[in-house]
């Protein structure tokens, strides 16, 4: 028998049901074919009661992101702060990270701008909030494993990286219609999805150096 969530605890179970249900649906639909309807068939709970915790699915997309952005931030410490790496070995460890969490590169470079948009401001800052520590991150391993680096360079790093984020996927998985189209063009290149995030990955660390 369905109950009604009366305790934060209970909130945030129920939430993260959402979420969950979400993440499986996404393994079979587009973000566009997701629904209440459909998350609420997956769920016990109805699909007006999902309004009481979502106002529309892109809140619970953002949800997911920052669920996979602290994945990330918890990958980099405990990989990359703990002992002094190569920069290829550095670059490796951080494609296989991403590889882990490619969910979070597709989504990012498809949808990102739609979530944002539907989302509300009060939302979205939290969800910037909520992430920041990836920065911090990035700052402190750069420092760990660079510790000559030029700080003007660091701030320019992070946005690289975001960057990367934001550009791999359209390259190594193009949507089925843009796929067709440059192969008609004869702009299509299949590329294996670790080597062309080493490769974004190590034109990222070029501006940084082991010595």
């Amino acid at each position: 028998m369905f109950q009604r969530a009366r305790t934060n605890d209970q909130i945030n179970e129920r939430k993260q049901d959402i979420i969950n249900a979400t993440q499986e649906l996404y393994k079979t639909l587009s973000f566009r074919q997701i629904t209440f309807t459909k998350i609420s068939e997956k769920t016990n709970i109805a699909r007006s009661t999902i309004y009481n915790y979502y106002l529309n699915k892109e809140e619970i997309f953002l949800d997911i992101l920052e669920e996979y952005y602290l994945g990330i931030n918890e990958e980099i410490n405990e990989k990359l702060l703990s002992k002094k790496l190569s920069k290829e070995e550095i670059v490796d460890t951080l494609a296989n990270i991403f590889l882990k969490y490619y969910d979070l590169l597709v989504i990012n470079s498809l949808y990102i701008e739609q979530i944002e948009y539907v989302c509300s401001q009060e939302r979205l800052d939290k969800f910037k909030i909520k992430i920041k520590p990836l920065f911090g991150t990035l700052k402190n391993m750069l420092n760990f494993q660079f510790p000559n680096i030029d700080e003007k360079i660091i701030p320019f790093f992070i946005q690289g990286f975001f960057s990367v984020i934001l550009g791999v996927a359209p390259a190594c998985s193009p949507i089925p219609k843009q796929k067709i189209a440059m192969q008609k063009a004869g702009t299509y290149y299949e590329f294996d999805r670790k080597e062309f995030i080493k490769f974004s990955l190590s034109l990222l660390f070029s501006c940084v150096s082991n010595q």
